[in-house]
C-alpha cells in the first residue's frame, strides 16, 4: 500500500540538521573516518603554526589561528553537518513523497568488489588484488504489485529477516505514482523492530508516529 504525503509531510520527518544516528553512520568508516582526522589535523596544525609567523595582533595571524582552530573541528563538526545536510536536503527535493506498506518478497545475500589494489607478489609481479563486501539484498513489495530493492551491506540482524513480515518505508520519487526513479529510506521491518538500510534519512520516531496515525486512518477509512 502507498500513501501518498503532501511536501510538508515529508520534511516533518526528513530532518535537515543531523540526528544522533546519522552522525554515527557518518563516523561507521574506520578508514575514512582516520583520513578525514588526519587531513584535518595536519591542515589545523599547519595554520596554527603560520598564525604564529605571523606574529601577535596581526590580522593575518588571527585569521590564520581562527583558520586552524575551525579546520580542527572539521571532522568532528563542520564535516559531517555539511555532508549529512545537503544528502538530507538533495532527498527533500525529490517532488513527490508516499508512505510505503507493504511486506518481504524475498532476501538474498551476494558479494560484490567495493576496491581493486594494485599489489607486488614475492617475485615483483604486480597483481590486482579485490576488496570484497558482502550484500544483502530485500525485495518488498505489496497487493497492488509495487515492488522496490533495498541494498545494504550484510548484518547479522538481517538473518532473522524473513518473507512475509511486514515492512514501512518513506518513498521519494519523480512521478505521482512513486514509480519514476525511486529512492527508498531506510526500511523498518515491523516485527523484529529493525532498520534496513546504509543510509538513515529519517527521524525515526517521528516518522513511526506519522505511519501509525495514517495508517489508523486508512483503516477507518479516513484516508
Amino acid at each position: 500500500m502507498l500513501l501518498e504525503l503532501t511536501p510538508e509531510e515529508c520534511e516533518l520527518v526528513i530532518p535537515v540538521v543531523p540526528t544522533r544516528l546519522q552522525y554515527a553512520a557518518y563516523w561507521s568508516d574506520a578508514l575514512k573516518s582516520t583520513g578525514r582526522i588526519i587531513t584535518a589535523i595536519l591542515v589545523g596544525v599547519a595554520l596554527l603554526v603560520l598564525s604564529r609567523a605571523f606574529g601577535e595582533g596581526s590580522f593575518l595571524g588571527a585569521l590564520s589561528f581562527l583558520a586552524g582552530f575551525l579546520a580542527l573541528l572539521y571532522p568532528f563538526l563542520w564535516g559531517p553537518l555539511y555532508t549529512i545536510s545537503r544528502r538530507q536536503i538533495a532527498f527533500r527535493e525529490i517532488p513527490y513523497g508516499g508512505l510505503f506498506f507493504g511486506q518481504v518478497l524475498r532476501t538474498r545475500r551476494f558479494e560484490v568488489v567495493v576496491e581493486e589494489r594494485e599489489k607486488l607478489d614475492e617475485e615483483g609481479e604486480l597483481y590486482i588484488e579485490e576488496v570484497r563486501e558482502r550484500q544483502f539484498e530485500m525485495e518488498i513489495g505489496d497487493e497492488t504489485g509495487v515492488v522496490y530493492r533495498v541494498r545494504a551491506k550484510d548484518d547479522p540482524r538481517y538473518r532473522r529477516i524473513v518473507k512475509k513480515q511486514s515492512v514501512l518505508a518513506l518513498v521519494k520519487a519523480y512521478s505521482r505514482d512513486l514509480q519514476r526513479r525511486p529512492t527508498l529510506s531506510e526500511v523498518y521491518v515491523v516485527k523484529l523492530g529493525e532498520w534496513v538500510g546504509d543510509v538513515s534519512y529519517l527521524d525515526r520516531e517521528a516518522f513511526l508516529d506519522m505511519a501509525d496515525e495514517l495508517l489508523e486512518l486508512q483503516a477507518q477509512g479516513r484516508v
